[in-house]
């Protein structure tokens, strides 16, 4: 029985997503192993916004996340995000962004910049209230003053519950004094070359690097069904840090049919598959500011241990959806 590549694409993303799902649901059940080994980012934020809420709140915030990353698994389920799901996705959305202002506007005042400090906080004033979940207070309310001062003591409790970011604690070492320094490009580089040739050397069909320009290095394992998992890591423009990705795509290139007009080349079934992307959590899965040897090991250990566990589920999610099945169109 053959399957066009349009529905294989389609049966992929619905798998995906579902797997995703129980993903979520392990993770939350055993207190968020996999994004404990972050200490920075999108990944760390949404663990700290998550542990402020109870079992049932944790899975609104999954559910929500999952459904803005897999619109087309979605689509295709004739699923709906419910009011609660964006409600706790916003959020986990705006509050780092926001402490982040709120800070800048507290600096202000205490630097005397009286005039800039008002407007600031009329700029964030609607945001605080919708992420405290509040009514906002009619122009000319006489009790405007203490309106707002209770508005800023609930946000700076909301604030205090969670911890200082890698960041906020990199730049007070700095002002003290201490010369921070961070692992280089080429020794993660190296570290995680090692260890992903020492796993999964024996599967790999194909491997490349470039450490010269821009540090990367990619590896090719043969999945099932003629399809190879290519891996991809990239170690940072600026400052050095650990990202990975997987992409699926045919071994076999076929003719198709682009913007541009006909063209040879794989099918890619998949790209951009990562710890951060299947949960919904943003589109690129990163380990950064590291510096001592056992954050890097912990970090490439990390990373491993990601590639591991989608190596393992691919046979599952691509089943049924062998390259010799696809029929064009």
């Amino acid at each position: 029985m053959t399957i066009t590549f349009s529905k294989a694409k389609e049966e992929f993303q619905v798998r995906c997503y579902l797997w995703a799902k129980s993903e979520w649901e392990r993770e939350i059940n055993e207190s968020f192993p996999d994004l404990h080994s972050f200490k920075a980012g999108p990944a760390w934020e949404t663990l700290q916004y998550m542990r402020q809420l109870s079992r049932r709140e944790q899975l609104l915030v999954a559910g929500g996340l999952l459904k803005r990353f897999h619109p087309e698994a979605v689509k295709t389920l004739g699923e709906t995000c419910s009011p609660d799901e964006v409600t706790f996705r916003g959020r986990r959305d705006d509050i780092f962004r926001l402490r982040e202002e709120y800070r800048g506007l507290c600096e202000l005042e205490s630097s005397g910049q009286l005039e800039a400090a008002p407007l600031v906080w009329q700029m964030l004033r609607g945001r605080a209230v919708k992420l405290l979940g509040e009514m906002d207070f009619p122009v000319g309310d006489p009790l405007k003053k203490q309106r707002d001062a209770m508005l800023r003591s609930e946000l700076e409790t909301l604030f205090r519950a969670i911890p200082s970011t890698c960041k906020d604690e990199i730049a007070a070492r700095k002002k003290a004094g201490e010369k921070v320094r961070f692992v280089s490009k080429l020794k993660l580089q190296k570290t995680v070359m090692a260890k992903f040739e020492r796993v999964f050397g024996p599967q790999c069909v194909n491997s490349s690097y470039d450490d010269i320009c821009d540090p990367h290095s990619s590896f090719d394992i043969r999945g099932p069904g003629g399809w190879l998992i290519s891996t991809h890591f990239w170690f940072g423009r600026g400052a050095s840090l650990i990202n990975y990705g997987h992409g699926i795509f045919s071994e076999t290139e076929v003719e198709q049919h682009g913007q541009k007009g006909p063209y040879t080349g794989s099918l890619v079934l998949g790209s951009m598959l990562s710890l951060c992307s299947w949960l919904g959590i943003c589109s690129q899965t990163e380990w950064e500011y590291l510096e001592t040897p056992e954050e890097i090991d912990r970090a490439c250990d990390a990373a491993l241990e990601q590639c591991r566990h989608f190596f393992a589920v691919a046979p599952k999610l691509l089943a049924g959806l062998e390259f010799e099945k696809i029929a064009s169109g």
